[in-house]
């Protein structure tokens, strides 16, 4: 999940996440499933003229708009890099 630019998560990456009493921040990561497709997915919440969206790090991906198919399960709180990227 590493976006072109280089910036993100890469496989192998640990990531924390806090799954309950977090409050949505916009800049922050979360975990959320998406109940039509089973899919769960890490991405960015943005919130922009009152709506909340999903926004993916690839730009070739469009945003997810938070509404009932997404269920939020987790914010992301640490990420630790395995021992080979050290």
């Amino acid at each position: 999940m590493t976006p072109p630019q280089g910036n993100g998560f890469t496989q192998g990456m640990r990531v924390l996440v806090q799954p309950e009493g977090f409050d949505l921040v916009s800049g922050k990561y979360y975990i959320a499933l998406l109940a039509s497709t089973g899919e769960t997915t890490l991405k960015q919440y943005v919130r922009d003229s009152g709506i909340g969206y999903l926004k993916p790090l690839n730009p070739d991906f469009k945003m997810i708009v938070i509404d009932d198919d997404v269920q939020i399960i987790g914010r992301v709180v640490d990420i630790k890099y395995p021992n080979s990227f050290l």
